[in-house]
């Protein structure tokens, strides 16, 4: 039985939300950022606005010389989140399954919803008429068969649009769509394709091996390989599974976007540490582990792994090495955050180190989370390259990084 996906996304959200409660800016250029006065970057551009070519992930100031007359507003993010959780209390009137992927973005199954992909039209249709009328905004909807390609749907019907890519349609769809549609595929990845295979659509895409993908891209190929065929078995992830599956989780914004592979390793080192430390604290041993990264246009993606059960930093950090090797294309990053969930406790946990000190590794994290219960996290950090051959370094340095780590 093949499922039946929709994802809807909200048109320009912040933008909208701003022009339906002001009706002042309606029909105006306007953009929302973080910081109107400092450095920053456009958030959310109205349509008005993208006419000039102003875009999410754009410099403020690249924004202004484009159209001096932008009306840049500085983003309510408590506002915008209450809404979203109110979009999200609509949504679920129609489905059992809603998963919430972000802020301004859900998928949704039907598979058990509706009896077949007119039917789902017609839910997709209520929906975009319940959102207009409830919040003065619009939403574009796509429907499918898995969320890859309900995601494609919806990016083809933006803005405010309504497309149901049935099953028949796919391959005809996708041969002529531009490698960029396909979420996760970034502009480095976009040019390599081109330099490499001379690629410029998805059917051109479609006519490169597996082998031949996997030798340049490595085990992000594999991803490749499958999304131009319109491959996707991921499922969603419920408000209920969330609930189900406690996580502990750190991430990190970046001052400076940046695809250097060193620092960005560094990055995952430091995360993995802090949320390690933060296992061990509670006496927890994790089975999953999830990378998010979000890109320099925010475009953000997700991949997990399953590991055997763990608090020790070394697997922590080696799965989120091959996470990162997997979905990474090449763009400069603007978030990194680690998160390990399915956790389990035992008294095994707490008593670790105390059965097993006599390894270097275990004794020395003991003598590190000691530390930092004392002085701090900042008192220890992992200080040369050698971390995946169990070689540690205390050091009193901090990375260079100087943007705030938060807890998800």
């Amino acid at each position: 039985m093949n499922r039946i996906i929709m994802h809807i996304d909200m048109d320009a959200f912040f933008a909208s939300i701003e022009q339906a409660q002001k009706q002042w800016l309606r029909g105006k250029p306007i953009a929302i950022s973080g910081n109107p006065n400092g450095r920053s970057v456009i958030a959310t551009a109205s349509y008005e606005a993208r006419v000039y070519g102003i875009k999410s992930g754009m410099p403020l100031r690249e924004a202004k010389l484009l159209y001096p007359k932008l009306i840049i507003l500085k983003g309510e993010m408590a506002e915008y989140e209450r809404i979203s959780k109110e979009l999200y209390e609509l949504f679920y009137q129609f489905a059992p399954a809603v998963e919430r992927f972000s802020i301004d973005e859900v998928f949704m199954d039907l598979t058990y919803s509706a009896k077949d992909s007119d039917e789902a039209h017609e839910i997709g249709r209520r929906i975009k008429n319940d959102v207009k009328n409830k919040f003065g905004i619009t939403c574009t909807v796509g429907i499918s068969v898995n969320k890859l390609l309900s995601k494609i749907a919806a990016k083809l019907a933006k803005p405010d649009g309504l497309i149901v890519l049935k099953e028949n349609d796919i391959d005809n769809v996708l041969k002529k769509l531009p490698i960029g549609k396909i979420t996760g595929i970034g502009k480095k990845t976009n040019l390599t394709l081109k330099e490499k295979f001379g690629v410029e659509k998805i059917e051109d895409l479609q006519k490169i091996s597996l082998t031949d993908l996997v030798a340049v891209f490595h085990s992000y190929g594999n991803f490749l390989y499958d999304a131009c065929r319109g491959i996707d078995d991921s499922p969603l992830i419920t408000i209920i599974d969330k609930e189900e599956t406690k996580s502990i989780g750190n991430s990190i914004t970046f001052d400076v976007d940046t695809d250097n592979i060193i620092y960005v390793k560094a990055i995952l080192r430091m995360l993995s540490s802090r949320v390690t430390f933060r296992l061990r604290k509670d006496n927890f041993s994790c089975r999953v582990v999830t990378i998010m990264i979000r890109y320099d246009d925010f475009n953000t993606l997700t991949h997990r792994m399953t590991i055997p059960s763990t608090n020790l930093d070394k697997e922590i950090y080696e799965a989120s090495i091959k996470l990162f090797q997997d979905v990474y294309n090449g763009s400069k990053v603007r978030l990194l955050g680690i998160t390990a969930s399915q956790l389990s406790y035992s008294e095994e946990a707490n008593n670790l180190f105390s059965n097993e000190c006599e390894t270097k590794e275990k004794g020395l994290l003991y003598a590190m989370d000691s530390a930092r219960e004392r002085f701090g996290f900042k008192i220890t950090e992992y200080g040369n390259e050698n971390f995946l051959d169990s070689k540690f370094v205390l050091t009193d340095k901090k990375l260079s990084a100087k943007s705030a780590i938060k807890n998800e």
